[in-house]
């Protein structure tokens, strides 16, 4: 009875360190790597529907306009526009990698195309469709000054606009008579995806014009109210660089504080700010001295972000013009780089910087093998067979480990009959003989854990990377930034628990979690017949809960694990342990250098003769009387 008691503790041991391990797994996994849901505006209670589309509400200005002064600029601002055909105050510009289109209400940009695409172009929208009428809508590029009169009443008044004859670069003037001239120009450069922005304020008084006061800026260039993300499941965040430091916030932390109080942040002498999402990105970089960068708004989807110009003293009939860097493109390392230096350093897969240069690494070869084998699919098996070399010798160990611990269970057993009623004893024993055959009882779980940043690293790195938006593998898959959906399965919907997750049927996952099982089949096993046969419960179990973990995942991260696990089979299948490996190691003298190893059989020498001298009484006066006397 005490053995069987003793195998039963054992059993309840183990399935508590596998539940244990499976709940820190799920809690880790829902507290670093599934995002967060997107937060929705609360609901007004009896709030009726009708078929006209619904006004967002506009932004809450940190300072409301108030009445225009006598013989302030704002006194001589044109009336708000009326726009009766849109399409006549558009203008546009265009290159090979942007085309945009502005409207003269505001001066401001109205619509944004990315053109990306490998093989056939495509285009990717950035600014999101307004209802509302130009004159009330909100669009980025605006301008919001600090002066209460004016505010953002720019933003509402129609502007002359000059296309440059190159199609590239246009300019929008506005003249408030007597007060001031203010331009806005726009020009398509060399750089790919970078637009640059002068804001010039012509100063028409005979007297000196301050724009702003001591903590107050002159004016904010603004984007809003948001960026157009495909990806639901990961909201846009704001990133900024400070002193060498890059910061990041996410949009969904952007609320009203209180009815008519927007949010606001703000900070000091940035080197540039940018707003992210899934695979593109807006950043604003400052051509002048004591920026600030600025985020203000009242919901998650309806904020602006941007610059602002410091107090500003412009002489009389003086001009005062600010520059700016607008890069609006992927989130791809190459096209970064060139548009300004530290820019790529917006890319981060990780706020820890150990991990995030270790995923960066991994993301440059493969890259490396794209560069030679044009396709990512390929080059993620390349990539996954480097990771496996890297991590052969741990998984060497991890194998011959548990090989050894399977070849230990009969002697294990015969411990457990012999000693199973003093546990103390039993574990000094087992401790013996694990010594005595070099085998470590946690060899096994050490390398896999080891193991574990390499596979956060490339989780991370391939769930939202640019390179792999749209990039193929084969057949059906297309898109190795997303699920590979081979067929729709509606009828799923309406499943309890797992219906959201199986509307499509994908391929890889399942085929993953196939190979899983028989890997884990493959595995040796230590231990009797009720703990193997719990081991191949939980090795059954595992491979299901992982599988409905990385159901929905890219494919790209789903075809990594596949094949790092085949990879694994095959080390699995060619691992061998001989009867060598198994024998009683000899410690003595062994890894020592030569003169240790020359004391040590020194010393073991002395007492081998001493012992003899006690055995045999070897003393000659004292055993001649005694046989004299016998």
């Amino acid at each position: 009875m005490g053995l069987d008691d003793n195998r039963d503790k054992e059993a309840m041991r183990n399935q508590l360190i596998a539940i244990v391990l499976m709940t820190v797994l799920v809690l880790v996994w829902f507290k670093f790597f599934m995002p967060p849901p997107p937060k929705r505006p609360p609901v007004k209670p009896n709030a009726v529907q009708t078929s006209e589309p619904e006004k967002k509400p506009d932004f809450v200005p940190s300072k409301p306009p108030v009445a225009a002064e006598p013989g302030s600029a704002a006194e001589f601002l044109p009336e708000i526009a009326k726009v009766d055909d849109p399409s006549k105050e558009e203008v546009s510009i265009h290159d090979d990698n942007l085309e945009l289109l502005f409207t003269r209400i505001g001066g401001r940009l109205k619509f944004a195309a990315v053109i990306v695409g490998k093989g056939e172009r495509n285009h990717v929208l950035l600014v999101p469709p307004e209802p509302l009428p130009d004159p009330e809508a909100v669009y980025p590029l605006g301008l919001r000054f600090s002066d209460e009169s004016l505010g953002d009443e720019l933003d509402r008044r129609r502007f002359e606009a000059d296309v440059d004859p190159s199609g590239k670069a246009v300019t929008f003037s506005l003249t408030l008579p007597g007060h001031a001239v203010i331009r806005k120009r726009f020009a398509l450069t060399e750089r790919k995806y970078v637009l640059s922005a002068e804001i010039t304020y012509q100063n028409l008084e005979a007297q000196p014009k301050v724009l702003g006061m001591d903590q107050t800026p002159a004016y904010f260039l603004n984007w809003g109210p948001d960026l157009v993300n495909d990806d639901k499941t990961r909201p846009p965040t704001i990133v900024w660089r400070s002193e060498g430091q890059v910061s990041e916030m996410a949009t969904t932390k952007i609320a009203s504080a209180k009815e008519g109080t927007p949010y606001l942040k703000a900070m000091l002498n940035p080197e540039w700010v940018a707003l992210k999402n899934a695979y593109f990105l807006v950043a604003f970089e400052p051509g002048f001295e004591g920026a600030r960068w600025e985020v203000t708004g009242v919901s998650p989807t309806r904020y602006r972000f941007g610059l602002t110009v410091p107090r500003s003293e412009i002489g009389a009939n003086a001009v005062q013009t600010n520059a700016f860097s607008i890069y609006m493109g992927p989130s791809e390392r190459a096209a970064l780089a060139q548009a300004w230096k530290t820019l790529p350093s917006v890319q981060r897969f990780f706020s820890y910087a150990i991990l995030d240069w270790f995923a960066k690494l991994l993301l440059g070869i493969l890259n490396g093998f794209y560069a030679y084998i044009p396709n990512y699919g390929l080059a993620i098996i390349f990539l996954t067979i480097v990771v496996r070399l890297a991590m052969y010798p741990l998984t060497l160990k991890s194998m011959r480990s548990m090989k050894k611990m399977q070849m230990l269970g009969p002697e294990l057993e015969e411990l457990k009959a012999k000693y199973g009623e003093d546990q103390q004893e039993l574990n000094k024993k087992m401790m013996e003989l694990y010594k005595e055959r070099g085998v470590n009882p946690i060899g096994g779980c050490l390398p896999i854990l080891l193991q574990m940043p390499f596979f956060i690293a490339l989780y991370r790195m391939l769930w939202s990377t640019y390179e792999l938006r749209g990039a193929p593998f084969f057949g059906w898959i297309t898109d190795l930034s997303q699920p590979d959906h081979i067929m729709a399965m509606p009828w799923m919907h309406n499943v309890p628990f797992v219906g959201v997750t199986l509307q499509h049927l994908n391929v890889l996952p399942i085929l993953m979690g196939v190979s899983m099982v028989l890997n884990q089949k493959m595995m040796p096993m230590s231990g009797g017949a009720m703990q193997n046969q719990q081991q191949k419960i939980m090795m059954t179990v595992m491979p299901v809960f992982f599988t409905f973990i990385c159901y929905n995942m890219a494919s790209g991260l789903n075809l990594y694990i596949l094949t790092s696990t085949v990879l694994g089979m095959v080390q699995q299948k060619f691992t061998r342990v001989s009867d060598e490996d198994m024998k009683p190691k000899k410690t003595v003298g062994k890894g020592q250098h030569f003169y240790t190893a020359a004391k040590a059989r020194q010393r073991q020498m002395a007492r081998e003769l001493k012992r003899e001298r006690r055995v045999g009484g070897a003393n000659p006066k004292e055993k001649g009387p005694k046989d004299k006397r016998s």
